[in-house]
Protein backbone atom coordinates (compact mmCIF):
# COMPACT_ATOMS: atom_id res chain seq x y z
CA UNK A 1 0.00 0.00 0.00
CA UNK A 2 1.34 3.51 -1.09
CA UNK A 3 1.23 6.66 1.01
CA UNK A 4 -2.32 8.03 -0.06
CA UNK A 5 -3.28 4.83 1.13
CA UNK A 6 -2.08 5.68 4.32
CA UNK A 7 -2.72 9.10 4.80
CA UNK A 8 -6.48 8.51 3.96
CA UNK A 9 -6.26 6.29 6.32
CA UNK A 10 -5.06 8.23 8.77
CA UNK A 11 -7.34 11.12 7.88
CA UNK A 12 -10.56 8.69 8.29
CA UNK A 13 -9.40 7.95 11.77
CA UNK A 14 -8.89 11.48 12.96
CA UNK A 15 -12.38 12.45 11.64
CA UNK A 16 -13.95 9.37 13.51
CA UNK A 17 -11.82 10.01 16.63
CA UNK A 18 -13.33 13.76 16.47
CA UNK A 19 -17.18 12.86 16.30
CA UNK A 20 -17.71 14.09 12.66
CA UNK A 21 -18.00 10.53 12.26
CA UNK A 22 -19.48 7.92 14.09
CA UNK A 23 -19.42 3.93 13.04
CA UNK A 24 -19.24 3.18 9.57
CA UNK A 25 -21.08 6.47 8.40
CA UNK A 26 -19.24 8.74 6.91
CA UNK A 27 -16.87 8.98 3.57
CA UNK A 28 -13.58 9.95 1.98
CA UNK A 29 -11.82 10.05 -1.56
CA UNK A 30 -9.04 10.55 -3.18
CA UNK A 31 -8.44 11.47 -6.63
CA UNK A 32 -5.43 9.34 -8.43
CA UNK A 33 -4.57 10.01 -12.05
CA UNK A 34 -6.22 7.81 -13.75
CA UNK A 35 -8.68 6.56 -10.85
CA UNK A 36 -9.63 7.45 -7.57
CA UNK A 37 -9.35 5.65 -3.80
CA UNK A 38 -12.20 5.91 -1.74
CA UNK A 39 -13.23 4.63 1.78
CA UNK A 40 -15.45 1.39 2.12
CA UNK A 41 -18.68 1.12 3.19
CA UNK A 42 -19.74 -0.73 6.16
CA UNK A 43 -16.53 -0.41 8.32
CA UNK A 44 -16.19 1.24 11.74
CA UNK A 45 -14.05 4.50 10.10
CA UNK A 46 -11.83 4.60 13.39
CA UNK A 47 -10.79 1.25 12.51
CA UNK A 48 -10.17 1.17 9.10
CA UNK A 49 -6.67 -0.19 7.51
CA UNK A 50 -5.50 0.56 3.74
CA UNK A 51 -6.41 -2.76 2.49
CA UNK A 52 -10.31 -1.95 3.37
CA UNK A 53 -9.77 1.11 0.55
CA UNK A 54 -11.58 0.69 -2.32
CA UNK A 55 -9.80 1.95 -6.05
CA UNK A 56 -12.49 2.82 -8.65
CA UNK A 57 -12.20 4.47 -12.42
CA UNK A 58 -13.72 7.45 -13.01
CA UNK A 59 -16.74 5.66 -15.03
CA UNK A 60 -17.63 4.00 -11.64
CA UNK A 61 -16.13 0.74 -12.43
CA UNK A 62 -14.82 -0.89 -9.50
CA UNK A 63 -11.21 -1.95 -9.71
CA UNK A 64 -10.83 -3.53 -6.09
CA UNK A 65 -13.22 -3.17 -2.71
CA UNK A 66 -16.22 -2.49 -1.57
CA UNK A 67 -16.42 1.50 -2.13
CA UNK A 68 -19.14 3.61 0.20
CA UNK A 69 -22.56 3.67 -1.01
CA UNK A 70 -22.01 7.60 -1.50
CA UNK A 71 -19.51 6.78 -4.80
CA UNK A 72 -21.85 8.59 -7.06
CA UNK A 73 -21.61 11.63 -5.27
CA UNK A 74 -17.74 11.34 -5.05
CA UNK A 75 -17.37 11.07 -8.65
CA UNK A 76 -20.24 13.60 -9.54
CA UNK A 77 -17.86 15.84 -7.47
CA UNK A 78 -14.80 15.16 -9.87
CA UNK A 79 -16.53 15.34 -12.67
CA UNK A 80 -18.21 18.72 -12.00
CA UNK A 81 -15.04 20.09 -10.38
CA UNK A 82 -11.81 18.68 -12.08
CA UNK A 83 -9.79 20.52 -9.56
CA UNK A 84 -10.76 18.79 -6.77
CA UNK A 85 -8.60 16.12 -4.96
CA UNK A 86 -10.09 14.86 -2.47
CA UNK A 87 -13.71 14.60 -1.54
CA UNK A 88 -14.72 14.78 2.42
CA UNK A 89 -18.42 13.42 3.65
CA UNK A 90 -18.95 13.61 7.45
CA UNK A 91 -22.19 13.95 9.66
CA UNK A 92 -21.13 16.51 11.92
CA UNK A 93 -23.32 16.79 15.07
CA UNK A 94 -23.09 20.67 15.68
CA UNK A 95 -23.53 21.95 12.17
CA UNK A 96 -26.12 18.69 11.29
CA UNK A 97 -28.36 20.57 15.01
CA UNK A 98 -28.19 24.00 13.21
CA UNK A 99 -29.14 22.31 9.74
CA UNK A 100 -32.38 20.71 11.55
CA UNK A 101 -33.05 23.83 13.13
CA UNK A 102 -33.27 26.28 10.20
CA UNK A 103 -29.91 28.10 10.78
CA UNK A 104 -28.70 30.15 7.74
CA UNK A 105 -25.10 29.32 7.09
CA UNK A 106 -25.32 31.93 4.21
CA UNK A 107 -24.18 34.46 6.94
CA UNK A 108 -20.87 34.29 8.16
CA UNK A 109 -20.51 35.07 12.20
CA UNK A 110 -16.69 34.36 12.70
CA UNK A 111 -14.09 35.28 10.65
CA UNK A 112 -12.59 31.75 10.37
CA UNK A 113 -15.65 31.07 8.40
CA UNK A 114 -15.42 33.87 6.01
CA UNK A 115 -11.91 33.60 5.25
CA UNK A 116 -11.30 29.79 5.04
CA UNK A 117 -15.02 28.40 4.49
CA UNK A 118 -16.07 31.42 2.06
CA UNK A 119 -19.69 30.32 0.42
CA UNK A 120 -21.33 27.64 2.23
CA UNK A 121 -23.63 25.71 -0.04
CA UNK A 122 -27.17 23.67 1.00
CA UNK A 123 -28.95 20.78 -0.54
CA UNK A 124 -32.22 20.03 0.34
CA UNK A 125 -32.64 16.26 1.51
CA UNK A 126 -32.45 13.44 -1.08
CA UNK A 127 -31.80 10.15 0.21
CA UNK A 128 -28.44 8.73 1.25
CA UNK A 129 -26.73 7.04 -1.92
CA UNK A 130 -28.88 8.25 -4.59
CA UNK A 131 -28.35 9.82 -7.82
CA UNK A 132 -30.28 12.59 -7.06
CA UNK A 133 -28.77 12.84 -4.11
CA UNK A 134 -25.21 13.28 -6.34
CA UNK A 135 -26.44 15.14 -9.09
CA UNK A 136 -27.78 17.92 -6.32
CA UNK A 137 -23.73 17.89 -4.85
CA UNK A 138 -22.32 18.46 -8.33
CA UNK A 139 -24.49 21.54 -8.50
CA UNK A 140 -24.19 22.82 -5.39
CA UNK A 141 -20.02 21.96 -5.94
CA UNK A 142 -20.17 24.90 -8.52
CA UNK A 143 -21.32 27.73 -5.73
CA UNK A 144 -18.22 26.60 -3.12
CA UNK A 145 -16.25 23.79 -1.56
CA UNK A 146 -18.38 23.46 1.42
CA UNK A 147 -21.76 22.17 1.35
CA UNK A 148 -24.73 21.68 3.84
CA UNK A 149 -26.50 18.20 3.22
CA UNK A 150 -29.84 18.22 4.50
CA UNK A 151 -30.73 16.18 7.26
CA UNK A 152 -27.86 14.16 6.04
CA UNK A 153 -24.20 15.30 6.71
CA UNK A 154 -21.54 17.93 5.60
CA UNK A 155 -19.12 17.50 2.37
CA UNK A 156 -16.05 19.67 1.57
CA UNK A 157 -13.85 19.52 -1.27
CA UNK A 158 -10.15 20.45 -1.57
CA UNK A 159 -7.19 20.06 -3.93
CA UNK A 160 -5.69 17.91 -1.20
CA UNK A 161 -6.99 15.44 1.47
CA UNK A 162 -5.70 17.74 4.16
CA UNK A 163 -7.49 20.79 3.06
CA UNK A 164 -10.54 19.28 2.68
CA UNK A 165 -10.14 17.29 6.03
CA UNK A 166 -9.47 20.74 7.38
CA UNK A 167 -12.36 22.71 5.89
CA UNK A 168 -14.63 19.90 7.97
CA UNK A 169 -12.92 20.12 11.07
CA UNK A 170 -13.00 24.41 10.87
CA UNK A 171 -16.82 23.97 9.57
CA UNK A 172 -17.61 21.81 12.81
CA UNK A 173 -15.46 24.17 15.09
CA UNK A 174 -17.92 26.91 14.07
CA UNK A 175 -21.41 25.34 13.98
CA UNK A 176 -20.24 24.02 17.66
CA UNK A 177 -19.44 28.17 18.62
CA UNK A 178 -22.83 29.42 17.03
CA UNK A 179 -24.80 27.06 18.83
CA UNK A 180 -23.05 28.09 21.98
CA UNK A 181 -23.40 31.62 21.06
CA UNK A 182 -27.62 31.05 20.39
CA UNK A 183 -27.70 29.32 23.76
CA UNK A 184 -26.09 32.04 25.24
CA UNK A 185 -27.95 35.05 23.34
CA UNK A 186 -30.66 34.46 20.99
CA UNK A 187 -29.76 37.52 18.74
CA UNK A 188 -26.12 36.81 17.65
CA UNK A 189 -25.34 39.43 14.66
CA UNK A 190 -23.45 38.44 11.27
CA UNK A 191 -20.12 39.72 10.03
CA UNK A 192 -20.96 42.60 7.62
Amino acid sequence: MGDTHRLLVRYTRLLANTGLISGSEGNLSVKLPDRILVTPGGVIKSEIIPEDLAEVEFSGKIISGKPTSELPMHLEIYRQAPEAGAVVHTHPPYTLALSLAGFDFGKHYLAESQILLRRIATVPYFPPGSQELAEAAGEAIKEGRVIILARHGALTVGKTLEEAVNLSLILEKVARVIYLALNLNRKIKPLT
